[in-house]
């Protein structure tokens, strides 16, 4: 079983049917609170647990509980990326030769010592570094103006004099940090916590995170429907009868200018998507999500009374009429 738009194969027919809704965008499982669509039956099942409460996956570490699997693998990251805890102040971390040396730090216990001057340190790293400080060798050096030093931390004091040198970037947006580090940390604020998705745009990233969440903080006045941005204004016209977007060719006005857009499209005679099993062409792409269903048999649309099944929902209506 081929998929006609990446030509990735398949044992099953049903897993090729869900693959498919990848390409077309179709979402066949709506969720009866708040009417989300999902392409997969199971994520359905996850997300109306954001509605009922039900908190089913428990973290074994700590117990917390969480309504999806997803957001309990995250959460498990946090014991499972640092498993080596200090018993004195609960800092983790990832090797235990790590938390060995960072314990000291509380004990006062310094097993590694200077056999020139008998000062003592908490680690080999320090020690090697302070060896320096008799030797005169200077192992850190500077890129910029060639300026050495004895110790790392020396050479990143140093670096502060170049103030304007920002070598990393964010692939989102742009800015530069000094250090790799910074810029790390900046990037996860782009990040989706959830999917790890990346967004150019911090209120481009909120908005997404409520696809997770099930969050519809933007309420329609007229009929209480939720939306996860502001673009509610545009479903207000749905009621007020506004249409601001005015073709120039007959007059017709919409009420979205993406509408407008596949209106215009009818008189150019422009027809960009293309199926790809038999040429036909359409100028809009649900027209071709429409028609694809012809291809793969697909009817997800169920008639209550006799379970018939129909390509479009509003064929559907007019037999259920």
């Amino acid at each position: 079983h081929v998929c006609p738009y990446c030509t990735k194969e398949f044992k099953k027919p049903s897993d090729l049917v869900r693959h498919i809704r990848i390409h077309t965008h179709e979402r066949p499982f709506k969720c009866p609170q708040c009417f989300r669509a999902f392409a997969v039956k199971s994520t359905l099942t996850a997300h109306i647990k954001t509605h009922t409460g039900i908190k089913a996956f428990k973290c074994q570490f700590c117990m917390k509980c969480f309504s999806t699997s997803g957001s309990l693998k995250v959460h498990i990251r946090l014991h499972t990326d640092r498993p080596y805890k200090c018993v004195y102040c609960h800092r983790a971390y990832k090797k235990s030769c790590h938390l060995k040396q960072h314990i000291r730090s509380h004990t006062g216990e310094k097993p590694f010592k200077c056999s020139q001057c008998g000062r003592g340190f908490v680690s080999a790293g320090v020690l090697k570094a302070h060896i320096r400080t008799h030797t005169g060798l200077k192992a850190f050096k500077c890129l910029i103006c060639n300026g050495a030093f004895t110790t790392g931390g020396s050479l990143r004091r140093h670096m502060g004099i170049h103030n304007d040198l920002r070598p990393y970037m964010c692939p989102y947006c742009q800015k530069t940090f000094k250090t790799s580090l910074n810029c790390k940390k900046h990037m996860k604020t782009h990040r989706c916590e959830y999917c790890n998705k990346g967004f150019k745009k911090s209120s481009h990233l909120k908005q997404h995170v409520r696809s997770h969440t099930g969050e519809k903080p933007y309420k329609c006045q007229l009929c209480g429907r939720g939306f996860v941005s502001s673009g509610v204004l545009k479903h207000v016209r749905i009621h007020t009868g506004e249409k601001p977007y005015k073709c120039e060719e007959c007059g017709k006005s919409f009420t979205v200018k993406s509408t407008l857009d596949c209106h215009v499209k009818t008189h150019t005679g422009e027809r960009p998507f293309q199926c790809t099993l038999c040429e036909k062409a359409f100028n809009q792409k649900s027209a071709l999500q429409v028609h694809m269903k012809k291809h793969t048999g697909e009817r997800p649309y169920k008639c209550d009374y006799c379970a018939m099944g129909f390509t479009q929902k509003s064929n559907m209506k007019l037999h259920m009429k």
